[in-house]
Protein backbone atom coordinates (compact mmCIF):
# COMPACT_ATOMS: atom_id res chain seq x y z
CA UNK A 1 0.00 0.00 0.00
CA UNK A 2 1.53 3.30 -1.15
CA UNK A 3 0.66 6.43 0.86
CA UNK A 4 2.71 9.01 -1.04
CA UNK A 5 0.70 11.66 -2.94
CA UNK A 6 -2.52 10.48 -1.28
CA UNK A 7 -1.92 10.36 2.45
CA UNK A 8 0.87 12.95 2.23
CA UNK A 9 2.80 15.06 -0.29
CA UNK A 10 6.43 16.17 -0.28
CA UNK A 11 6.85 19.94 -0.20
CA UNK A 12 10.60 20.29 0.14
CA UNK A 13 13.71 18.14 0.56
CA UNK A 14 17.23 19.05 1.65
CA UNK A 15 20.46 17.09 2.00
CA UNK A 16 22.34 17.15 5.32
CA UNK A 17 25.60 15.66 6.56
CA UNK A 18 23.61 12.82 8.13
CA UNK A 19 21.19 12.10 5.31
CA UNK A 20 18.06 13.78 3.96
CA UNK A 21 15.30 15.96 5.45
CA UNK A 22 11.78 16.10 4.00
CA UNK A 23 9.02 18.60 4.65
CA UNK A 24 5.66 16.91 4.03
CA UNK A 25 2.02 17.95 4.13
CA UNK A 26 -0.47 15.45 5.61
CA UNK A 27 -3.91 14.96 4.12
CA UNK A 28 -6.31 15.21 7.06
CA UNK A 29 -9.21 14.17 4.80
CA UNK A 30 -7.69 10.80 3.97
CA UNK A 31 -9.98 7.77 4.60
CA UNK A 32 -7.66 6.49 7.34
CA UNK A 33 -8.44 9.54 9.44
CA UNK A 34 -12.12 9.53 8.54
CA UNK A 35 -12.51 5.85 9.39
CA UNK A 36 -10.73 5.76 12.74
CA UNK A 37 -10.44 9.26 14.15
CA UNK A 38 -13.41 11.40 13.03
CA UNK A 39 -13.34 14.81 14.66
CA UNK A 40 -9.85 14.43 16.10
CA UNK A 41 -7.58 12.77 13.53
CA UNK A 42 -4.46 10.99 14.78
CA UNK A 43 -1.74 9.71 12.47
CA UNK A 44 -1.40 5.95 13.11
CA UNK A 45 2.05 4.59 13.91
CA UNK A 46 1.86 2.11 11.04
CA UNK A 47 1.35 5.03 8.61
CA UNK A 48 4.31 6.91 10.06
CA UNK A 49 6.50 3.84 9.52
CA UNK A 50 5.22 3.51 5.95
CA UNK A 51 5.96 7.18 5.22
CA UNK A 52 9.52 6.77 6.51
CA UNK A 53 9.99 3.67 4.34
CA UNK A 54 8.65 5.43 1.25
CA UNK A 55 10.81 8.52 1.77
CA UNK A 56 13.83 6.24 2.24
CA UNK A 57 12.99 4.67 -1.13
CA UNK A 58 12.87 8.13 -2.72
CA UNK A 59 16.19 9.10 -1.12
CA UNK A 60 18.06 5.92 -1.95
CA UNK A 61 16.31 5.40 -5.32
CA UNK A 62 15.45 1.82 -4.45
CA UNK A 63 12.33 -0.03 -3.35
CA UNK A 64 12.43 -1.62 0.10
CA UNK A 65 10.55 -3.93 2.38
CA UNK A 66 10.65 -3.39 6.11
CA UNK A 67 12.62 -6.12 7.87
CA UNK A 68 12.28 -4.84 11.43
CA UNK A 69 11.55 -1.62 13.30
CA UNK A 70 13.36 -0.80 16.54
CA UNK A 71 13.57 1.97 19.15
CA UNK A 72 10.11 3.26 18.31
CA UNK A 73 8.95 6.21 20.41
CA UNK A 74 5.66 8.08 19.99
CA UNK A 75 6.18 11.23 22.01
CA UNK A 76 3.31 13.48 20.88
CA UNK A 77 0.05 13.04 18.99
CA UNK A 78 0.42 13.98 15.32
CA UNK A 79 -2.89 15.61 14.38
CA UNK A 80 -2.89 16.67 10.70
CA UNK A 81 -5.38 19.47 11.40
CA UNK A 82 -3.13 21.06 14.04
CA UNK A 83 0.15 20.08 12.40
CA UNK A 84 -0.51 19.72 8.67
CA UNK A 85 3.16 20.17 7.79
CA UNK A 86 5.92 18.21 9.51
CA UNK A 87 9.59 17.53 8.91
CA UNK A 88 11.02 14.03 8.68
CA UNK A 89 14.75 13.79 9.25
CA UNK A 90 16.43 10.68 7.88
CA UNK A 91 19.87 9.43 8.88
CA UNK A 92 20.94 6.49 6.73
CA UNK A 93 23.72 3.93 6.79
CA UNK A 94 24.22 0.52 5.30
CA UNK A 95 24.63 -2.54 7.49
CA UNK A 96 28.24 -2.58 6.29
CA UNK A 97 29.06 1.02 7.22
CA UNK A 98 28.16 4.68 6.87
CA UNK A 99 26.56 6.12 3.75
CA UNK A 100 27.84 9.29 2.11
CA UNK A 101 24.68 11.30 1.29
CA UNK A 102 26.26 12.59 -1.95
CA UNK A 103 27.37 9.14 -3.11
CA UNK A 104 24.78 6.52 -2.13
CA UNK A 105 26.28 3.07 -2.77
CA UNK A 106 24.35 0.78 -5.14
CA UNK A 107 25.99 -2.53 -4.22
CA UNK A 108 24.44 -2.69 -0.75
CA UNK A 109 20.87 -3.83 -0.24
CA UNK A 110 20.39 -3.58 3.54
CA UNK A 111 20.06 -0.21 5.22
CA UNK A 112 19.45 1.16 8.70
CA UNK A 113 17.37 4.34 8.66
CA UNK A 114 16.99 6.46 11.80
CA UNK A 115 14.09 8.89 11.55
CA UNK A 116 12.71 11.80 13.56
CA UNK A 117 9.28 13.28 12.85
CA UNK A 118 9.00 16.83 14.15
CA UNK A 119 7.69 20.37 13.79
CA UNK A 120 10.20 22.83 15.18
CA UNK A 121 11.03 21.80 18.73
CA UNK A 122 8.06 19.42 18.98
CA UNK A 123 9.08 15.83 18.29
CA UNK A 124 6.22 13.50 17.42
CA UNK A 125 8.06 10.24 16.97
CA UNK A 126 11.40 8.52 16.54
CA UNK A 127 12.14 5.14 14.97
CA UNK A 128 14.90 3.02 13.46
CA UNK A 129 13.96 0.97 10.40
CA UNK A 130 15.97 -1.93 9.02
CA UNK A 131 15.23 -2.01 5.29
CA UNK A 132 16.18 -4.45 2.54
CA UNK A 133 16.15 -3.46 -1.11
CA UNK A 134 13.86 -5.29 -3.50
CA UNK A 135 15.00 -6.71 -6.78
CA UNK A 136 18.77 -6.40 -6.37
CA UNK A 137 19.36 -9.46 -8.57
CA UNK A 138 16.29 -9.17 -10.77
CA UNK A 139 14.04 -11.17 -8.46
CA UNK A 140 11.27 -10.15 -6.07
CA UNK A 141 12.52 -9.64 -2.54
CA UNK A 142 11.36 -12.95 -1.05
CA UNK A 143 11.38 -15.15 -4.15
CA UNK A 144 14.28 -17.41 -3.23
CA UNK A 145 12.72 -18.11 0.16
CA UNK A 146 9.32 -18.75 -1.46
CA UNK A 147 10.94 -21.17 -3.89
CA UNK A 148 12.77 -23.02 -1.14
CA UNK A 149 9.53 -23.44 0.83
CA UNK A 150 7.53 -24.27 -2.34
CA UNK A 151 5.21 -21.51 -1.18
CA UNK A 152 2.80 -19.32 -3.13
CA UNK A 153 0.25 -16.56 -2.53
CA UNK A 154 -3.42 -17.21 -3.34
CA UNK A 155 -5.74 -14.20 -3.67
CA UNK A 156 -9.47 -14.83 -4.16
CA UNK A 157 -11.23 -11.77 -5.58
CA UNK A 158 -14.79 -10.72 -6.27
CA UNK A 159 -15.64 -7.23 -7.52
CA UNK A 160 -12.62 -5.45 -6.06
CA UNK A 161 -11.24 -4.08 -9.32
CA UNK A 162 -10.39 -0.65 -7.85
CA UNK A 163 -8.03 -2.11 -5.25
CA UNK A 164 -6.91 -5.31 -7.01
CA UNK A 165 -4.22 -3.81 -9.25
CA UNK A 166 -2.46 -2.13 -6.34
CA UNK A 167 -2.64 -5.30 -4.25
CA UNK A 168 -1.07 -7.39 -7.02
CA UNK A 169 1.68 -4.86 -7.69
CA UNK A 170 2.53 -4.80 -3.99
CA UNK A 171 2.69 -8.60 -3.77
CA UNK A 172 4.81 -8.87 -6.93
CA UNK A 173 7.50 -6.83 -5.19
CA UNK A 174 7.99 -9.80 -2.87
CA UNK A 175 7.11 -12.86 -4.96
CA UNK A 176 5.84 -13.83 -8.39
CA UNK A 177 4.53 -17.15 -7.05
CA UNK A 178 1.06 -15.68 -7.20
CA UNK A 179 -2.33 -17.20 -8.02
CA UNK A 180 -5.45 -15.04 -8.39
CA UNK A 181 -8.89 -16.64 -8.35
CA UNK A 182 -11.50 -14.47 -10.06
CA UNK A 183 -14.68 -15.62 -8.34
CA UNK A 184 -17.14 -14.58 -11.06
CA UNK A 185 -16.53 -10.84 -10.80
CA UNK A 186 -18.92 -8.59 -12.71
CA UNK A 187 -16.93 -5.34 -12.51
CA UNK A 188 -13.65 -4.50 -14.31
CA UNK A 189 -11.66 -7.30 -12.68
CA UNK A 190 -11.06 -9.05 -16.03
CA UNK A 191 -9.57 -5.87 -17.47
CA UNK A 192 -7.30 -5.42 -14.45
CA UNK A 193 -6.11 -9.03 -14.64
CA UNK A 194 -5.29 -8.69 -18.36
CA UNK A 195 -2.55 -6.23 -17.42
CA UNK A 196 -0.93 -8.93 -15.24
CA UNK A 197 -1.07 -11.80 -17.75
CA UNK A 198 2.27 -13.58 -17.85
CA UNK A 199 3.17 -12.40 -14.35
CA UNK A 200 0.28 -13.91 -12.38
CA UNK A 201 -1.41 -17.31 -12.63
CA UNK A 202 -5.14 -16.67 -13.07
CA UNK A 203 -8.06 -18.98 -12.28
CA UNK A 204 -11.40 -17.64 -13.48
CA UNK A 205 -14.99 -18.82 -13.81
CA UNK A 206 -18.10 -16.88 -14.88
CA UNK A 207 -20.43 -17.20 -11.86
CA UNK A 208 -19.74 -16.14 -8.28
CA UNK A 209 -19.55 -19.21 -6.05
CA UNK A 210 -18.16 -17.83 -2.80
CA UNK A 211 -14.85 -17.49 -1.00
CA UNK A 212 -14.77 -21.14 0.10
CA UNK A 213 -15.07 -22.33 -3.48
CA UNK A 214 -12.43 -19.80 -4.58
CA UNK A 215 -10.03 -21.10 -1.92
CA UNK A 216 -10.64 -24.66 -3.10
CA UNK A 217 -9.81 -23.66 -6.69
CA UNK A 218 -6.73 -21.75 -5.53
CA UNK A 219 -5.41 -24.70 -3.53
CA UNK A 220 -6.11 -27.07 -6.42
CA UNK A 221 -4.08 -24.87 -8.77
CA UNK A 222 -1.29 -24.43 -6.22
CA UNK A 223 -1.03 -28.20 -5.74
CA UNK A 224 -1.05 -28.79 -9.51
CA UNK A 225 1.80 -26.29 -9.92
CA UNK A 226 3.90 -28.07 -7.29
CA UNK A 227 3.44 -25.72 -4.35
CA UNK A 228 3.17 -27.27 -0.89
CA UNK A 229 2.00 -24.26 1.13
CA UNK A 230 -0.06 -21.18 0.37
CA UNK A 231 -0.51 -17.74 1.89
CA UNK A 232 -3.97 -16.28 1.36
CA UNK A 233 -4.65 -12.53 1.21
CA UNK A 234 -7.76 -10.45 0.61
CA UNK A 235 -7.97 -8.40 -2.58
CA UNK A 236 -9.48 -5.25 -1.04
CA UNK A 237 -6.18 -3.69 0.08
CA UNK A 238 -6.77 -4.52 3.74
CA UNK A 239 -3.53 -6.49 4.10
CA UNK A 240 0.05 -5.24 3.74
CA UNK A 241 2.20 -7.24 1.32
CA UNK A 242 5.28 -6.38 3.38
CA UNK A 243 3.88 -8.65 6.12
CA UNK A 244 4.48 -11.64 3.83
CA UNK A 245 8.00 -11.73 5.27
CA UNK A 246 6.54 -12.47 8.72
CA UNK A 247 4.82 -15.59 7.41
CA UNK A 248 7.91 -16.67 5.49
CA UNK A 249 10.14 -16.27 8.52
CA UNK A 250 7.79 -18.31 10.71
CA UNK A 251 7.30 -20.97 8.02
CA UNK A 252 11.05 -21.43 7.75
CA UNK A 253 11.14 -22.27 11.46
CA UNK A 254 7.83 -24.12 11.68
CA UNK A 255 7.01 -25.58 8.23
CA UNK A 256 3.99 -27.62 9.36
CA UNK A 257 2.18 -24.90 11.31
CA UNK A 258 -1.09 -23.31 10.20
CA UNK A 259 -0.41 -19.57 10.63
CA UNK A 260 -3.34 -17.22 11.10
CA UNK A 261 -2.87 -13.46 10.92
CA UNK A 262 -3.63 -11.66 14.16
CA UNK A 263 -4.42 -7.97 13.76
CA UNK A 264 -2.12 -5.90 15.93
CA UNK A 265 -4.71 -3.12 16.26
CA UNK A 266 -7.99 -4.95 16.82
CA UNK A 267 -9.57 -1.85 18.31
CA UNK A 268 -9.61 -0.25 14.84
CA UNK A 269 -11.92 -2.98 13.54
CA UNK A 270 -15.39 -1.83 12.47
CA UNK A 271 -17.97 -2.75 15.12
CA UNK A 272 -19.75 -5.43 13.09
CA UNK A 273 -16.42 -7.09 12.22
CA UNK A 274 -15.31 -7.00 15.85
CA UNK A 275 -18.52 -8.68 17.01
CA UNK A 276 -18.29 -11.39 14.34
CA UNK A 277 -14.67 -12.01 15.26
CA UNK A 278 -15.40 -12.39 18.98
CA UNK A 279 -18.33 -14.68 18.16
CA UNK A 280 -16.13 -16.85 15.94
CA UNK A 281 -13.28 -16.90 18.49
CA UNK A 282 -15.64 -18.14 21.21
CA UNK A 283 -17.01 -21.04 19.16
CA UNK A 284 -13.55 -22.01 17.92
CA UNK A 285 -12.46 -22.43 21.55
CA UNK A 286 -15.59 -24.45 22.38
CA UNK A 287 -15.10 -26.73 19.38
CA UNK A 288 -11.34 -27.28 19.70
CA UNK A 289 -10.22 -26.37 23.21
CA UNK A 290 -7.75 -23.91 21.64
CA UNK A 291 -7.66 -20.12 21.70
CA UNK A 292 -7.16 -17.68 18.84
CA UNK A 293 -7.84 -13.95 18.96
CA UNK A 294 -8.49 -13.46 15.24
CA UNK A 295 -10.22 -16.45 13.66
CA UNK A 296 -11.83 -14.21 10.99
CA UNK A 297 -8.55 -12.99 9.51
CA UNK A 298 -8.11 -14.00 5.86
CA UNK A 299 -4.33 -13.36 5.89
CA UNK A 300 -3.07 -16.89 6.58
CA UNK A 301 -0.45 -19.47 5.70
CA UNK A 302 -1.94 -22.88 4.98
CA UNK A 303 0.69 -25.65 5.50
CA UNK A 304 1.21 -28.73 3.30
CA UNK A 305 -1.24 -30.83 5.34
CA UNK A 306 -4.04 -28.55 4.11
CA UNK A 307 -2.89 -27.52 0.62
CA UNK A 308 -2.15 -31.12 -0.36
CA UNK A 309 -5.03 -32.94 1.36
CA UNK A 310 -7.81 -30.72 2.75
CA UNK A 311 -10.52 -28.78 0.93
CA UNK A 312 -13.45 -26.87 2.44
CA UNK A 313 -16.90 -28.47 2.28
CA UNK A 314 -18.60 -25.10 2.67
CA UNK A 315 -18.46 -22.59 -0.16
CA UNK A 316 -18.62 -19.09 1.33
CA UNK A 317 -17.10 -17.08 4.22
CA UNK A 318 -17.68 -19.86 6.74
CA UNK A 319 -15.09 -21.98 4.88
CA UNK A 320 -12.22 -20.20 6.64
CA UNK A 321 -13.61 -21.11 10.06
CA UNK A 322 -14.29 -24.64 8.86
CA UNK A 323 -10.67 -25.16 7.81
CA UNK A 324 -9.44 -23.83 11.14
CA UNK A 325 -11.60 -26.21 13.14
CA UNK A 326 -10.83 -29.24 10.98
CA UNK A 327 -7.11 -28.49 11.16
CA UNK A 328 -7.29 -28.36 14.97
CA UNK A 329 -9.18 -31.67 15.05
CA UNK A 330 -6.33 -33.25 13.11
CA UNK A 331 -3.86 -31.80 15.63
CA UNK A 332 -2.28 -29.54 13.01
CA UNK A 333 -0.60 -26.75 15.04
CA UNK A 334 -2.51 -23.46 14.65
CA UNK A 335 -0.61 -20.32 15.69
CA UNK A 336 -1.09 -16.54 15.30
CA UNK A 337 1.16 -14.31 13.19
CA UNK A 338 1.14 -10.55 13.93
CA UNK A 339 -0.02 -8.53 10.92
CA UNK A 340 -1.16 -4.99 10.24
CA UNK A 341 -4.53 -4.09 8.76
CA UNK A 342 -5.95 -1.15 6.85
CA UNK A 343 -9.67 -0.29 6.93
CA UNK A 344 -10.98 2.25 4.44
CA UNK A 345 -13.74 4.61 5.47
CA UNK A 346 -17.19 3.02 5.49
CA UNK A 347 -18.26 4.81 2.32
CA UNK A 348 -15.18 3.63 0.43
CA UNK A 349 -14.88 0.17 1.89
CA UNK A 350 -16.39 -2.57 -0.29
CA UNK A 351 -17.37 -5.74 1.51
CA UNK A 352 -19.36 -8.67 0.20
CA UNK A 353 -20.08 -10.07 3.64
CA UNK A 354 -23.87 -10.30 4.03
CA UNK A 355 -24.56 -9.70 7.75
CA UNK A 356 -27.86 -11.60 7.72
CA UNK A 357 -27.32 -14.57 5.43
CA UNK A 358 -23.60 -15.12 6.05
CA UNK A 359 -23.94 -14.80 9.81
CA UNK A 360 -26.80 -17.32 9.63
CA UNK A 361 -24.62 -19.73 7.66
CA UNK A 362 -21.77 -19.34 10.16
CA UNK A 363 -24.20 -19.96 13.02
CA UNK A 364 -25.43 -23.15 11.36
CA UNK A 365 -21.85 -24.30 10.89
CA UNK A 366 -21.05 -23.62 14.54
CA UNK A 367 -24.12 -25.58 15.65
CA UNK A 368 -23.08 -28.54 13.49
CA UNK A 369 -19.47 -28.35 14.67
CA UNK A 370 -20.58 -28.20 18.31
CA UNK A 371 -22.12 -31.67 18.02
CA UNK A 372 -19.33 -32.96 15.76
CA UNK A 373 -16.78 -31.78 18.33
CA UNK A 374 -18.34 -34.02 20.95
CA UNK A 375 -18.59 -37.15 18.83
CA UNK A 376 -15.68 -36.65 16.42
CA UNK A 377 -13.52 -33.59 17.08
CA UNK A 378 -12.30 -34.21 20.63
CA UNK A 379 -11.89 -38.00 20.09
CA UNK A 380 -9.96 -37.23 16.90
CA UNK A 381 -7.62 -34.82 18.71
CA UNK A 382 -7.01 -37.44 21.40
CA UNK A 383 -6.34 -40.10 18.75
CA UNK A 384 -3.81 -37.93 16.89
CA UNK A 385 -2.16 -36.99 20.17
CA UNK A 386 -1.76 -40.66 21.12
CA UNK A 387 -0.26 -41.38 17.68
CA UNK A 388 2.52 -38.92 18.39
CA UNK A 389 3.35 -40.37 21.81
Amino acid sequence: MILKNDFYTVIEETTTEQGRNYLIRLNGEHPVYQAHFPGYPVTPGVCIAQIIKELSSVYLEQTFFLRIMRNVKFLNVLNPLKHPEVAIELSVKTENGAVNPDNIPTDDDKYIVSAIVRQGDVIFSKATLHLEAIGQVGKPALQERFDKLRLCVVIPTYNHSEALGGVLRDVLQYTDSLIVVNDGSTDDTDEVLKTFEGNVDIVSYPKNKGKGYALKCGFDRAYALGYRSAITMDSDGQHFASDLEIFVRLAEKYPDVFLVGQRTAEGDMPAKNSFANRFSNFWFTVQTGRRLRDTQNGFRLYPPAIVEKMRPFTSRYEAELELLVRAAWKNIPVCPAPVRVFYAADKKRITHFRPGMDFFRISLLNTLFFFLAIFYGYPSMLYHKLLKT
